[in-house]
This record gives structure tokens, sequence and C-alpha cells, in this order.
């Protein structure tokens, strides 16, 4: 029997489209944002641990999601909630360093400028 099927490809511009969409978001709100705050971020404590960590995995996690939406969108892509799995991961990761007192943000922002 003969098909009467197209091949359906994901344009690398469509991708690079949505990796822009998603990472603005976290652009603004780590580098933008986190520097209206640095004062809370860099405290010693829990809160500034749960607030630094909370933006972070908040950044993150929206990054999948739009990233999700992108590609969902396309009708010929199936499985596309795969993209949602590293929200967990995230999570996780998140849970991990709050209660073991980790403020990722001081992490990062060491490492930047020692």
């Amino acid at each position: 029997s003969a098909s009467h099927t197209t091949e359906q490809r994901v344009e690398w511009l469509y991708a690079f489209d949505v990796h822009c969409n998603a990472f603005f978001p976290v652009f603004m709100l780590l580098y933008v944002g986190q520097y209206f705050v640095l004062a809370l971020v860099l405290k010693e404590g829990i809160l500034a641990t749960l607030f630094a960590n909370a933006l972070y995995a908040f950044s993150f996690s929206y990054y999948f999601y739009v990233t999700f939406l992108g590609y969902d969108i396309l009708p010929f892509l199936q499985y596309a909630a795969v993209f949602l799995y590293p929200i967990a991961v995230i999570c996780g990761f998140f849970l991990l360093s709050t209660i073991f007192g980790v403020n990722i943000a001081q992490v990062l922002l060491r490492s930047y400028y020692g």
C-alpha cells in the first residue's frame, strides 16, 4: 500500500526561537530581578536560602515549561511532555539544597565573582 506522508521535522530556527522565548524570563528573574533583591539573597539564614533557592527553582522550571509550550503546539510531535520531566529534578534539588542550607545564589555568585 502506498503511503502519503510527509516527513515532519522541527526547524532549527524554530527551536532557537523556543529557547529564546524560554530564556528571556530566566534572564529577567536571575540577572535583572535578582540584582534588586541581592541584599536579601546574600544574607545568611533560612529565609534568604529559601527565597534564593525558590527564585532559581522557579526560573529554571519556567524555562522548561515555556519550552514545553513551544514544542507542544506542534501537531506532529508526540510526547512533548518529556520537556516537563526536568521540573521534578529541579524540585528535588530545591528541597535538598534548602534542607541542607545551601544557598544556590551565594554559591553561583561566589563562583562568578570570587
